[in-house]
């Protein structure tokens, strides 16, 4: 422990300051009392207050700006001088004797202390302080005001900009009173140009990586990463307030579809470091104070590295409050109202957006996804044709250039982007062990091996999709969707499904219960033209977590219990599917209620269909013929029934 000028504290004559860096870092000092609203420290009122230093090589600049932070409440204009502590390292923590220390705070008015780390301050020190607080970033609102202080006027913002981020101390030496503006700003480019050239050989991996434009299939969450690049650029520059900066964000979609790989992306794209964690990681630190620790010293990290991007894996092991139970309740609960201060952070943890990844984002808590945390949320689909190409051509890396990837594409219909990796991979495997470079061929070999669907089992797809459009077209209005297509496929693909309707939400619509009865009927439309054809439907309309029967029984429920839109206006339950389901499970008179509704929906699903018989035959006609129809022809097949 450094323990500079023991004396008690000392009133002396105000001075204005010269140096550069002392005028950054009181700033920072008064940015980050202002901001805890702790304005009783600058009148000079008695306290204790520690500051953790974003970087260790700041340390005696940050002590020197100490030394002229309280401002005396009388009309003299004077300064008082603080006692300043400084632990610089583990080992001066531990050396520090509670006796001294203990001396120290009882002798002293104003007491000042800096450490590297929020846990490196000593116990004493800690209970005794009114906060312990983060430094806040130095950006350039700061550099411009420090540089006005200190009597220096007429350096240009993009100049300036250049040296947010580095050590105090060399803003000291760059940026001196008296020297010209010229050579301020040759020296500040010059800084510039070392430290990217540090960059490029330090983070080599991190140049190589992906950016945005490199990859294909992340849909909406390409798009507002490239917005997030924009306005993170503005930040650095001074020209956009990190308020009006999207500080948190959710990703979510399939197994595999690449969240990982769209955060380093992001990072890549934005020209920020990233920092990876996940709630196992953690956990794997020890018991729930270590793991709190680890937690509050990843988000710290990254305000060091700020502007920066904080990604969390698996951000649904969380959990949520609200279902939590057992006896690990209580420790789920400390965790998660840990995480939410750290999304909150003492000083808005500035310069840090934070990215979390999940599957299941109906199992996360709501306060986490709350404004102002990850209040955002985009989704990463499964890739589409277009989207499957682009993949396959990154991982080929210039392999097999002159080769249509099209039919390889179609027959990955439902694979994540993961699969596709791995079947370049496994091509390029095959192509190493015969010692020979990589084909087509090689490819081809490696695609999952689909199953070609009989004539009898594609006539039944078709009759299903059939069902679906016809139904689709009629009530798609009333549900507040539109149909676009219906496809049957030949093969099964990768989802197991055969065929597919696709309909698309109309944005802007209230939905009511005649709106939700409508959806269910046509989600049951498939299995009702099935029996109209074939006297019974088969098993493609259940078994899965995406399938008709699931859907429909899970709007039918949310009717019932969180909508009132059923047999009562009680509200049961959240409209989340598992609470649903989990009550659906256990009340049988819900069951009841469900079965009702469901047997309406399915009787007016097959009254449509038997009423346009004609329509629905041309529908079906039309797919067993191209496999595929539109929203256009299906309304013209129809028109002309």
């Amino acid at each position: 422990m450094n323990l500079r000028n023991l004396s008690r504290s000392r009133v002396v004559s105000r001075q204005r300051t010269t140096d550069v860096g002392v005028a950054v870092a009181r700033h920072l000092l008064v940015r980050s009392l202002r901001q805890n609203r702790m304005h009783h420290v600058l009148a000079g009122c008695v306290s204790v207050v520690g500051f953790v230093l974003r970087n260790a090589a700041d340390g005696e600049t940050f002590e020197e700006a100490g030394r002229t932070l309280y401002r005396n409440p009388d009309r003299a204009k004077r300064v008082i001088r603080p006692e300043i502590l400084h632990w610089d390292s583990e080992a001066s923590v531990r050396q520090t004797r509670e006796n001294d220390l203990g001396k120290t705070l009882a002798g002293n008015d104003h007491v000042i202390g800096f450490a590297y780390d929020e846990d490196a301050f000593p116990l004493a020190f800690r209970l005794a302080a009114d906060g312990i607080l983060p430094l806040a970033v130095a950006d350039l609102s700061v550099l411009k005001a420090a540089s006005r202080a200190a009597g220096i006027r007429g350096l240009a913002d993009e100049v300036l900009a250049t040296a947010v981020g580095e050590p105090l101390a060399l803003l000291s030496m760059v940026i001196k009173p008296g020297r010209s503006r010229l050579h301020i700003e040759r020296s500040l480019r010059r800084v510039k140009k070392d430290q990217l050239a540090r960059s490029s050989q330090g983070r080599s991996s991190v140049v190589t990586m992906p950016s945005l434009d490199d990859l294909h299939g992340f849909g909406e969450a390409a798009v507002w990463g490239h917005e997030l690049a924009k306005d993170l650029e503005d930040y650095r520059a001074g020209r956009l307030p990190w308020a009006d900066v999207d500080r948190g964000v959710l990703i979510s979609g399939p197994t595999g579809t690449g969240k990982t790989t769209f955060a380093q992306a992001l990072a890549r794209t934005c020209r920020v470091p990233i920092h990876i964690h996940s709630l196992a990681r953690w956990q794997a630190a020890g018991y729930l104070n270590d793991l709190l620790k680890a937690m509050r010293r990843a988000f710290r990290d990254a305000i060091v590295d700020a502007p920066s991007i904080l990604f969390i894996d698996e951000l649904d092991s969380f959990g949520d409050r609200e279902t939590l139970e057992g006896r690990h309740e209580q420790y789920s609960r400390e965790v998660i109202n840990a995480f939410l201060e750290c999304l909150d952070g003492v000083d808005g943890r500035e310069g840090v957006v934070v990215v979390g990844a999940t599957n299941l984002p109906d199992k996360i808590d709501k306060a986490i996804l709350r404004p102002g945390r990850l209040g955002k949320h985009v989704k990463i689909p499964l890739p589409d044709l277009d989207a499957r190409i682009g993949i396959l051509r990154h991982h080929l890396r210039g392999d097999c250039t002159s080769a249509d990837l099209a039919d390889i594409a179609l027959r990955l219909e439902g694979a994540s982007g993961a699969v596709i990796e791995q079947l370049v991979r496994d091509a390029r495997r095959k192509a190493r062990s015969e010692r020979r470079p990589m084909t087509f061929a090689d490819l081809l070999h490696g695609l999952p091996v689909r199953i070609v669907q009989t004539e009898e089992a594609f006539h039944e797809a078709c009759v299903h999709e059939a069902g679906h459009a016809l139904v689709g077209h009629f009530l798609g209005g009333q549900s507040g969707n539109r149909l676009i297509e219906s496809q049957v496929f030949r093969e099964v693909g990768m989802d197991g499904s055969g065929g597919r309707t696709v309909m698309r939400q109309i944005p802007g619509r209230n939905l009511g219960k005649a709106a939700y009865s409508a959806q269910i009927a046509i989600l049951l439309a498939g299995i009702a033209a099935e029996e109209i054809v074939f006297g019974d439907h088969a098993d493609g309309g259940g078994g899965t977590e995406d399938s008709d029967l699931r859907q429909a029984t899970l709007i039918a429920a949310t009717m019932e219990v969180s909508l009132g839109l059923g047999s009562s206006l009680v509200y049961l339950s959240s409209r989340r599917p598992d609470a649903v389901l989990a009550r659906l499970q256990t009340d049988p008179l819900l069951r009841q209620h469900v079965a009702t509704t469901l047997d309406g929906s399915f009787m007016r699903a097959k009254r449509i269909i038997t009423d346009r018989a004609t329509a629905f035959d041309r529908i079906v006609g039309l797919l067993l013929e191209r496999g595929c129809a539109s929203a256009e022809e299906i309304e013209c097949e129809i028109a002309t029934a």
